[in-house]
């Protein structure tokens, strides 16, 4: 056989000679199926010709197949031959265009199968490959995805082709980017190349068919088919189109996708830089242009989720720069772009961004400044980005002092929306100019060898300095609030000029007074400040421990350290500033006549400022003003003092005078004192020029200003006047005091106590003798002071007793006869009546028995009282032999007497003073000074007086015996008798430490320390032991209770027996007995001390000094022991427990942070040992701690991170170890407290979990390697296993909330216990539940529309829930195995749960793991559908809606038996709740999910759903009825569908006729009568006849409601029914039996029904329906009883409604019965015509007169029929024998019968017309339209020759009245009018 070209061509012939035979489509498609491969194959042939041939035979079959759209094409074999090895470019040429025209012709199933096929048959060449890749992508919206993985993995088969799959990918990208509407012939749009722009545009979409595709490349990017990396920006593109159609899945989808996508890796997240900036290639077809502004917008969304390495700092620099100034950009993008900027700043790598971190400053601050044109959010979005920047790279602002200058300015300027930002950037730049940052070589430093308070600057800070000063007296807040901040923190505290503007802002601005107080003082109140922090630059030992300004502002302000500036240097910068600002008219406040540099309040602020520099640059550690440390001020004053106009201290005196000499204020007179008080010798006498001023303001209204006043006039006078002149004034003030008024008075005796004071004090240091009783102006004084004690006004008595508290200390009070007045009379008497008489005494005897009166007086004044027994006590100082004895014993006898802790404290000064003999609280005179007034033994007798009363049971006495027994202890601790009863005293103050209040304890444990401290080494020891035998193993002797004793001191009640600070000093025992050193008891009490009264004043003088040096090294060998103690007892819930215990830890720890970081294993055990003790209050304690202990800047502290870093492997743990065992211990005995019967605790271990449960999910995460791990390790298997199940609620909550958080960093670990986590999950789902929404729900449970939208809200909320989105996330863990563990339970939930939470959960749970595992779950799917039954049948609404919805997600994965089984217990649910609305929405769930589902089980579906649309509507059914149809609209192809199934829907039908409820008579009736309807003609007669016979046999019985129904469906099927059927008698009997049925309204729907059929079935019983109604049409009134119409009428007993309600229905009824008259009349019974042609005729015009308007409608109606059907009408119609017509009709006329045809004619339209012309007469449309229906009809029916008179008439009443309907406009009227001309005209035209 030859095989050569020339039989190659021969065949080729061949085959092109058998295209040409086929002449058909099947031969064609034969044909082409068999040859078309072989053929392409010959393209690979050696020989031209045959090359040729074979272009030439497929070129026959292109053109022939292009014109055969239905002809298939062999789609695989070509694919098969394009995909083999050795295919040529030729035959791959010609095998692409024949698979690109036979591709869309196959089915879709076959695509589906060729799909993997078509996109992995090209690998090389791009143009075919996209070719191919086109086919896809009208189809994507169709095609079928596998449930199964395996078989979705193999769709496309591209896991060994992922270069394919990318470019397929890339393709698939690119469509998404291209704009609709676009072509060929416009620019590349942007995102993509021209390249890509030009493959994909081929293709031509229409914006329609462009949207279609893009929806279907979304459906199946979502369809599981790429991995989550793969399809993340292609649905990032999607989710930012145009359609909502094409955007809003793929949102939904990326929600989803996020919280799996892993954004720390650079290949999620590389592509979003691409896509934003184009891809950079260098060929520039393949260059991608930038994406435009909507999908940057979506990109820069999830660019700032990146982390980590996924941060490409040089792609972001162009991100961001394209963000803000590019082209394609808005005003959103633009804000996120700086929220970019703030993640690379913040997150990025640092040394990388630091490169280019002054290009980014650059772009943000483009965006903001005072020109800046950005909207709003777009510059707070910058500066947020700034400060940023700032907080990461200080170096770059600290480098650019215009940027903070600018932002200073813009600040002012700006609009007040941008304050808060441009502030938090100001804010954040203030560190990088920090004092503390700067290189030595740089900015300020300090000259160690030279002034240590002096600071350098460099110009830029020196800059920064004079900005911060113009600024400090801005008038704007914001501006003035920032500037603060930077000068708090960009210089160092004793940096004066930054103080001075401080002190400035904090006197004009009071909302920002407290917090620049707070940075100059240590604490926000100036009464508030703690001296023991302050210390001054010029100490320079103390300058070691002061903290950095970043330390300063961190730290509480208990923990501040301040450090004052120099006082030279502070005042002498006021100084100049001052001096300035006085040249300058426009900053000066002129008050008086003086002139001030500042306003009054920034005056004082600097006073008091430069006082405490002052005070402290005298090396004094103390509150300003303390007596004891006036000879520091004094010898400080003494040595830096000069006249000259450069010393600090003489300008300081200038500022303080010119302060004075403008207006007295406390402050400016407080300086002055301590100036004068300190060195009245040098500056009294030059002041004397204030006495003036001063004198003025001694009549001021404030006591205190008067106070001040008088010690400032009191030392000008005793030091500036000579004694000449000094005698003058005091005789001159003396003599005109009785003058003055009051407050002047008052003030006036102050200044001469004042006055002698320091007068006396000076002529004793100047040694010059003085015989004070012969002093005249003493002498005098003392007798007006003595008297001015029994004045009735307490002020002068204050002022009196303080004066003779002054004299008396200072001198001997000399005894002189003074004549004072008493009262007469009894002082009961009225105060108005009382005489006074006259008597002597003695100045000594008056003044002790005054000043004792006032102290024991319980109605003078508390301050009164205080300041006479102090009095009393420096009586005894300058009198010491008349006055100490008598003290004592007097103040013995107060002891039960006193209650106020303040007085007692008062006492016990004057009794120190008394026995000492000098003013302790200025400290001994000297050395040597010995009382001779009170020798030792009389000390002792007195100290054993006081110990004697320690045991009175008496609450008033043992408070004051503490107190009075502690002082003495205290300031005489040099006399023997102290010293040889030590162990008695520490009896006594034991004794004390019992009592039940905490002030006497306090007391009583200062005076144990007290004691301690007195004692040698020996001592100390055995004080000790026997102080720890007390408290730990004494018992409390029981007071004595005497009948005036009161058991409980005032507020004492109520209090715990057990706790008070008793508890606190037991504690300290057992801490120093675990120590095994029972001396440290002493030092923990000594600081366990936090009372109130001992920090304030009054208590001062007892305070005790910290710890020694010494005992604190002696402490450091025990703080392993120690600090755990401790720092559990700080969190006591007891406060004063805790403030005591906390004053310990303060003193003891220097650094808290350090310490307990040292210690926190130690810590950690401690509270975990003690978190079950016995005691709440511990397990409170240990609850706090823990919580407090676990928050570190870093994280947990783990033991395997430990591990790492101590050089051992991790994995060298023991399999059976925990990693972690300290955490899960912790969650152990967190748990066991959380169940505590103390509610307190249980709170507490709450508070303590949660915490610890976000430190437990971040140390997790997967960014903490091996150590997440180990957390993950050690705790879940203990939070799964007894967390979820716990049977306490909020245990619950919390496991489950771990857990949840843990899932995305730990899920792995999670996958054994699913089968215990999903029921507790879905079981928590449902208990979380707010309770507020379920008690809103029960609340409407009458209103059903509003209980289900609260239930759907309900629904969602648990949907959205964090244990729902927890099961979300481990839906990914759950395999067949652990489903089939966990169904049991939660089949359990599904049936018998009760919360709606747990049920909406559980049915979602189903539809989440139905998409999850697919058919691998078919299984126990028949179970869990079993269980969402029981769902549908549930009373809650909603859980029967979310219960259809999982029906619809698994019936597709069951087993055939289960689905027959399911569909037909559907069935029997509706036929027990047809109302049931989730039968339908579980239909429609099916239909929605497995579509193809239903179209197998359509015989058993369909006749239900055909069936339930058909239930009678009503306001409850209406939306049911909806439902139902719009479900057999989707299911059903329509009529066809009722068609083909009519099978199985007739059964249906018979079933519900036969059955026993007459609703689903009515229901099956009303789907009949659809069925005739939409069917019609096309009924098969069988099956019409069928359901007729069904409806015949429902008919029969009682009428009941919907009976109707059955009528009408009757009437229906007449409808296609042969008139001639057999059954039609049937049909018609049965009609006229319900028709004669008596009630109305049933009636009335039967009569309509009896007209529809007759008139169908052209039968003639006109006679038996006239006779069954014409009664009706007479009738007035319906009656009562419907049965009898020959009742009469009742309608007086009727109600207006019920009378009107009749009438409307007997009205109804006639028109209906006109209608059946009007359908009945016959069309062939010629006879019955006859009969009663004349007579209706006749009676029509009569009866329509009488009728309503809708009566007479439906009679005009009837006529129009009447003449339509009438045969003598016709002209060879013959009049039949008129003696047949029925007589009885006869009768009714009264005129005789006509008898010719012509006659007849003419009556019937004389009457008929007489009729017309009675309506045409009516204003009422519908009856002027049947009106001219009857002309018309005539005009048609008397058109013949014969007939023309008859016309005529017509024609003659038609004119007569067209005046009458022309007055009607409606349309309607006039297109009959014209159609009746139109008529006539052609009709003349004829004739």
């Amino acid at each position: 056989m030859e095989t050569g070209p020339n039989a190659e061509i021969e065949l080729l012939e061949r085959v092109l000679l058998r295209l040409g035979n086929a002449d058909s489509d099947e031969k064609l498609e034969s044909t082409v199926g068999k040859f078309l491969a072989p053929v392409i194959l010959k393209m690979n042939s050696p020989h031209t010709a045959v090359r040729t041939k074979v272009v030439e035979v497929l070129t026959h079959i292109k053109r022939r197949l292009s014109s055969r759209g239905q002809v298939q094409i062999p789609v695989e074999a070509l694919l098969d031959q394009y995909a083999a090895e050795d295919s040529s470019t030729f035959l791959k040429n010609f095998a692409i265009i024949f698979i690109a025209m036979g591709f869309p012709r196959l089915p879709l199933e076959e695509q589906t199968a060729l799909a993997s096929k078509v996109v992995g048959s090209e690998s090389k060449l791009e143009n075919y490959q996209d070719k191919l890749f086109s086919l896809l992508l009208p189809i994507l919206s169709d095609m079928k995805i596998p449930d199964d993985p395996a078989k979705r993995s193999k769709l496309l088969d591209l896991e060994t082709k992922p270069i394919i799959g990318a470019n397929f990918l890339s393709l698939l990208q690119d469509v998404l980017l291209l704009p609709y509407g676009i072509t060929q012939d416009q620019e590349v749009p942007p995102g993509l190349s021209p390249f890509s722009f030009k493959r994909i545009i081929a293709n031509n979409w229409r914006a329609e068919d462009l949207e279609k595709v893009k929806k279907g490349i979304v459906r199946f990017l979502c369809g599981s088919v790429f991995t989550d990396v793969q399809i993340f920006v292609p649905l990032v593109v999607a989710s930012a189109d145009t359609r909502f159609s094409v955007a809003t899945p793929a949102i939904a989808e990326l929600s989803k996708l996020c919280t799996m996508l892993d954004f720390s890796n650079p290949a999620v997240t590389a592509p979003l830089y691409t896509l934003f900036a184009g891809n950079q290639n260098k060929l520039t077809d393949y260059q991608t242009r930038p994406c435009c502004a909507r999908v940057r917008q979506k990109l820069l969304q999830y660019l700032i989720k990146c982390r980590g390495k996924s941060i490409n700092v040089t792609k972001g620099l162009q991100v961001i720069f394209d963000g803000l100034f590019g082209t394609n950009t808005n005003q959103k993008c633009k804000v996120l772009a700086l929220q970019f900027v703030e993640l690379v700043l913040k997150d990025g790598p640092h040394e990388l961004v630091s490169k280019v971190s002054k290009v980014i400053l650059t772009g943000i601050t483009k965006v903001i400044g005072r020109d800046s044109t950005e909207p709003i959010d777009v510059q707070n979005a910058a500066y947020s980005a700034l400060a940023q920047h700032a907080r990461s790279f200080p170096q770059d602002v600290s480098q650019d002092l215009k940027l903070v200058l600018g932002y200073f300015n813009n600040l002012a300027s700006s609009a007040p929306e941008l304050h808060s930002s441009i502030r938090e950037a100001l804010v954040s730049m203030a560190p990088a100019f920090a004092w503390k940052t700067k290189e030595k070589t740089d900015a300020m430093e300090i000259d160690e060898d030279t002034d240590p308070s002096a600071v350098k600057l460099d110009g830029q800070q020196h800059l920064l300095l004079a900005m911060l000063l113009d600024n400090a007296e801005s008038k704007i807040q914001i501006v003035q609030n920032v500037t603060s901040v930077f000068l708090t923190s960009c210089y160092p505290e004793y940096y004066a000029p930054a103080r001075y503007l401080l002190l400035l802002i904090a006197g004009e601005r009071n909302s920002l007074r407290e917090n620049v107080t707070s940075f100059l003082y240590g604490t926000s109140k100036k009464d508030h400040v703690n001296y023991n922090m302050l210390s001054s630059i010029e100490q320079v030992g103390n300058r070691i421990n002061s903290e950095s300004i970043s330390d300063f502002n961190h730290l509480s302000l208990e923990q501040r350290r301040v450090v004052l500036p120099s006082f030279t240097v502070m005042m002498a910068h006021v100084h100049d500033m001052a001096n300035k600002r006085l040249k300058k008219s426009n900053t000066c406040v002129t008050v008086g006549r003086t002139k001030l540099p500042y306003s009054l309040e920034v005056y004082e602020e600097l006073l008091d400022y430069l006082r405490l520099c002052l005070w402290y640059s005298a090396g004094v550690v103390s509150a300003p003003g303390d007596e004891k440390y006036t000879q520091d001020l004094r010898n400080y004053i003494k040595l830096h003092y000069d006249e000259e106009e450069g010393n600090a201290l003489n300008q300081y005196v200038q500022f303080v005078q010119r302060g004075v000499e403008a207006k007295r204020s406390e402050s400016n007179l407080i300086c002055l004192y301590d100036l004068l008080n300190a060195a009245p010798e040098l500056f009294a006498a030059k002041q004397l020029h204030l006495l003036e001023p001063l004198g003025n303001s001694l009549k001021d209204v404030s006591e205190t200003m008067r106070i001040h006043v008088a010690q400032v006039y009191g030392i000008l006078w005793a030091f500036g006047l000579s004694d000449e002149k000094f005698d003058e004034e005091l005789d001159d003030c003396l003599k005109n005091l009785s003058q003055k008024t009051l407050e002047h008075k008052h003030g006036w005796l102050l200044v001469v106590g004042h006055t002698f004071n320091r007068k006396i004090a000076m002529l004793k240091q100047s040694q010059k003798p003085k015989d004070y009783a012969t002093w005249p102006q003493f002498v005098n004084a003392v007798k007006i002071i003595s008297k001015t004690l029994c004045e009735s006004q307490w002020l002068l008595v204050s002022a009196a007793v303080k004066c003779i508290s002054m004299i008396g200390k200072a001198v001997e009070i000399p005894n002189v006869k003074v004549e004072i007045q008493v009262p007469s009379n009894d002082a009961d008497e009225d105060e108005e009546m009382t005489d006074y008489k006259s008597i002597d005494t003695s100045t000594k005897l008056l003044i002790f028995g005054v000043v004792f009166q006032l102290l024991r007086s319980s109605s003078a004044r508390q301050k009164i009282r205080e300041d006479a027994a102090r009095c009393l006590g420096y009586l005894a100082i300058g009198d010491g032999e008349h006055f100490t004895k008598r003290n004592l014993e007097k103040f013995l006898t107060l002891a039960k007497e006193q209650k106020d802790a303040a007085l007692n404290i008062a006492i016990s000064e004057a009794i120190v003073n008394t026995l000492c003999g000098y003013d302790v609280n200025k400290g001994q005179p000297d050395e040597k000074f010995v009382n001779v007034h009170f020798s030792d033994a009389d000390f002792e007798e007195f100290l054993n007086s006081l110990i004697r009363k320690v045991t009175e049971p008496n609450i008033h006495s043992r408070q004051a015996i503490s107190v009075w027994l502690l002082a003495v202890v205290k300031h005489c601790s040099q006399r023997p008798a102290i010293l040889a009863k030590k162990e008695l005293l520490q009896f006594a103050f034991t004794e004390l430490l019992s009592d039940d209040s905490e002030f006497v304890q306090d007391v009583a444990s200062r005076g144990l320390g007290l004691v301690y401290t007195l004692s040698d080494s020996t001592s100390q020891t055995d004080l000790a032991n026997s102080l720890l035998d007390q408290l730990i193993g004494g018992k409390r002797k029981v007071n004595q209770v005497a009948p005036e004793t009161e058991l409980f001191a005032e507020g004492m009640l109520g209090k715990t027996p057990t706790g008070g600070n008793i508890t606190t000093y037991k504690e300290l025992c057992s801490l120093a007995s675990d120590l095994n050193q029972p001396d440290m008891i002493y030092q923990f009490m000594q600081l366990a001390n936090h009372n109130a009264t001992w920090t304030s004043k009054l208590g001062a003088a007892f305070g005790l000094k910290t710890l020694s040096a010494e005992s604190r090294q002696k402490m450091q060998p025990y703080l392993g022991k120690i600090i755990p103690r401790l720092y559990r007892y700080k969190y006591d819930p007891t406060p004063k427990i805790q403030n005591s215990m906390i004053s310990i830890w303060d003193t003891i720890v220097s650094d808290s942070k350090e310490v307990t970081e040292r210690y926190y294993w130690e810590i950690l055990r401690e509270l975990l040992d003690n978190l079950t003790c016995k005691e709440w209050r511990v397990r409170i304690a240990c609850c706090l701690a823990v919580r407090d202990l676990l928050k570190r800047s870093n994280g947990l502290k783990l033991r395997s991170e430990e591990l790492v870093r101590g050089g051992k492997s991790a994995d060298a743990m023991e399999v059976d170890e925990v990693p972690e065992p300290e955490l899960k211990e912790l969650w152990f005995q967190l748990f066991r407290v959380m169940d505590d019967i103390h509610e307190g605790t249980r709170v507490a271990a709450h508070g303590t979990a949660a915490f610890l449960s976000k430190l437990c999910v971040i140390a997790a995460s997967a960014d903490h390697g091996k150590s997440g791990t180990a957390v993950a390790a050690s705790i879940l298997p203990y939070l799964l296993d007894t967390g979820v199940g716990h049977k306490v609620v909020e245990i619950r909550k919390v496991s489950i909330k771990t857990i949840s958080d843990m899932i995305d960093s730990s899920g792995s670990l999670i996958a054994p216990h699913l089968a215990t986590l999903i029921p507790c999950l879905l079981r928590a789902t449902g208990e979380l539940e707010n309770a507020k929404l379920s008690y809103v729900s029960t609340r409407l449970g009458a209103d059903n529309e509003a209980q289900e939208a609260v239930d759907t809200l309900r629904a969602e909320a648990a949907k959205s829930h964090h244990t729902m989105e927890a099961i979300g996330k481990c839906v990914r863990y759950i395999d067949y195995p652990a489903l089939e563990k966990m169904t049991p339970e939660v089949l359990e939930l599904m049936k018998n749960s009760v919360n709606l939470g747990t049920k909406i959960g559980c049915a979602h749970f189903v539809c989440l793991i139905s998409i999850r595992l697919g058919k691998e779950m078919t299984p126990v799917v028949g179970k869990y559908i079993r269980a969402c039954l029981v769902g549908i049948k549930d009373r809650n609404p909603t859980v029967r809606k979310y219960n259809a919805s999982a029906i619809g997600h698994i019936l597709g994965l069951a087993k055939e038996q289960s689905i027959k089984s399911f569909f037909a217990k559907l069935d029997e649910m509706y036929a027990d709740q047809p109302s049931n609305r989730s039968i339908a929405l579980t239909i429609q769930s099916i239909n929605k999910r497995h579509h193809e589902l239903l179209k197998d089980y359509m015989d058993s579906m369909l006749p239900l759903i055909f069936f339930a649309m058909h239930e009678e509507s009503n306001e409850e059914s209406k939306a049911n009825v909806e439902l139902w149809k719009d479900l057999w609209t989707d299911v059903s192809p329509g009529d066809a569908g009722i068609r083909l199934n009519l099978h199985v829907i007739i059964p249906k039908l018979e079933a519900s006729l036969t059955d026993a409820s007459w609703s689903r008579k009515a229901q099956a009736a009303n789907a009949i009568q659809t069925i005739a309807t939409r069917l019609s003609s096309s009924l098969e007669e069988t099956d019409r006849v069928r359901l007729i016979k069904l409806l015949l046999s429902g008919l029969q019985g009682r009428t009941f409601e919907g009976k109707e129904r059955l009528l009408q469906a009757l009437a229906g099927l007449s409808k296609g029914l042969n008139r001639n059927h057999e059954i039609g008698p049937s049909v018609i009997d049965a009609a006229m039996r319900e028709a004669r049925k008596r009630e109305p309204i049933y009636r009335t729907k039967a009569l309509a029904s009896l007209g529809d059929i007759l008139d169908q079935l052209e039968a003639d019983r006109f006679e038996e329906v006239y006779n069954m109604t014409w009664n009706l049409l007479e009738k007035k009134e319906l009656s009562r009883d419907s049965d009898d119409d020959d009742e009469p009428s009742t309608s007086q007993s009727l109600t207006a409604d019920e009378r009107n309600k009749r009438a409307q229905t007997l009205n109804r009824l006639k028109e209906v019965v006109w209608e059946t008259l009007g359908k009945s009349w016959p069309r062939h019974s010629i006879e019955t015509q006859h009969r009663y042609e004349l007579f209706l005729a006749e009676n029509c015009t009569g009866i329509l007169a009488e009728s309503t308007r809708p009566v007479q409608v439906s009679l005009l109606a009837a006529i129009t029929k009447y003449i339509e059907r009438l045969h003598v009408f016709d002209e060879s119609a013959q009049v039949p024998d008129l003696s047949q017509i029925n007589q009885e009709k006869k009768i009714k006329t009264d005129t005789p019968l006509p008898q010719t045809r012509e006659a007849i004619v003419e009556k019937i339209c004389t009457d008929v017309l007489a009729a017309v012309t009675l309506a045409a007469g009516v204003p009422h449309t519908g009856l002027k339209k049947e009106a001219l229906n009857i002309v018309l009809m005539l005009i048609k029916r008397l058109s013949g020759p014969k007939n023309e008179p008859a016309l005529a008439l017509v024609q003659k009443n038609f004119e007569s009245n067209l005046e009458k309907y022309q007055r009607d406009s409606a349309p309607e009227i006039r297109c009959r009018i014209k159609d009746i001309e139109d008529k006539l005209s052609k009709l003349q035209t004829g004739n």
